[in-house]
């Protein structure tokens, strides 16, 4: 199996036709349908059904397709990142974080210094909002210097397996609590009660869908919270539209912290109370690590935020 081959599959996907795929790859259509039928001979399952009407994807197609999307996608980001690299010399500094928030505060508090550095050396900065298990693989794989993870106080033994396994040093930051966070004058918080809130809408910021899940981390917490199950789910995968939800309807989210908004939201941050309601947060590095000058000053800011939670 080649490059090549997985990219025309994708684009005959993408375009549900041989000859739309062969015009766009610059191929003839013979050489398209070629090497679609060796790829098929070689994995020994059917990608594309062949129709008069053009082509479908079956769905053993649909799980290849899935494979070769993120093989290229991967690609991609390794040609991108190093003709990045190139032009930018030696500094190139990324961050993978469970919430977009630890990633934009230290910016916002380090632009000024970041931009007189840019003035010697070009720089770039890639920030990268991530499941846990994203997290410690960006780490681990060099991909992010620091990674920024949090999880239930009482399930901190499963970041000390992780770090272990994976060659990575782990260091707290701070503690949190799970907030309820909703829109000021919703309706709960009218009646002053949370025993009905999976009545309204939940809202969850994730990066992929996940119907069994409710939080990051499961917990007896969470449970208790969600013993109704709610009633209606939205998921979105990026955390802006959330907000926007939150301030237009009755909707509610789960934050790690007090909710920190923009001067145009209006939110509200009830913390539960239980003691496995508590969420330790620690930055991650490759072990004995030498980290960059940016590297500290960006710890050195996210310990700053964590004094005032």
């Amino acid at each position: 199996m080649t490059f090549q081959q997985l990219s025309v599959a994708v684009e005959v996907a993408k375009c549900a036709s041989f000859n739309q795929a062969a015009e766009r790859l610059y191929m003839h259509q013979s050489n398209v349908s070629n090497i679609i039928k060796q790829l098929e001979d070689e994995l020994g399952v059917q990608i594309f059904l062949r129709t008069k009407k053009g082509v479908s994807v079956t769905d053993d197609g649909q799980e290849f397709l899935s494979y070769a999307e993120e093989i290229i996608g991967k690609m991609n980001f390794v040609e991108d990142l190093y003709a990045v690299r190139n032009r930018c010399r030696k500094q190139y500094f990324a961050v993978s974080s469970m919430r977009a928030f630890f990633l934009s505060g230290p910016i916002v508090q380090l632009e000024k210094k970041i931009m007189e550095d840019c003035r010697h050396e070009p720089i770039y900065i890639r920030l990268k909002k991530q499941s846990f298990p994203d997290v410690l693989d960006d780490v681990q794989y060099c991909r992010s210097e620091l990674g920024i993870v949090f999880l239930l106080k009482s399930n901190v033994k499963s970041l000390q397996q992780y770090s272990s396994i994976k060659n990575l040093d782990f260091f707290k930051l701070g503690e949190s609590r799970i907030s309820v966070v909703m829109r000021e004058g919703h309706p709960a918080l009218l009646k002053e009660s949370m025993e009905r809130i999976t009545d309204y809408p939940y809202i969850i910021a994730e990066e992929k869908e996940n119907f069994g899940r409710y939080y990051d981390d499961s917990s007896p917490a969470i449970s208790r919270f969600f013993q109704n199950a709610p009633k209606c789910i939205i998921s979105v995968n990026e955390s802006a539209a959330s907000q926007d939800i939150i301030a237009g309807t009755n909707g509610f989210f789960l934050s790690t912290t007090p909710w920190q908004h923009g001067q145009n939201y209006y939110f509200s941050s009830i913390p539960l109370n239980g003691e496995d309601d508590i969420l330790s947060h620690y930055y991650v590095t490759r072990k004995n690590s030498t980290l960059s000058p940016l590297a500290e000053l960006y710890i050195g800011e996210l310990k700053k935020m964590f004094e005032y939670l």
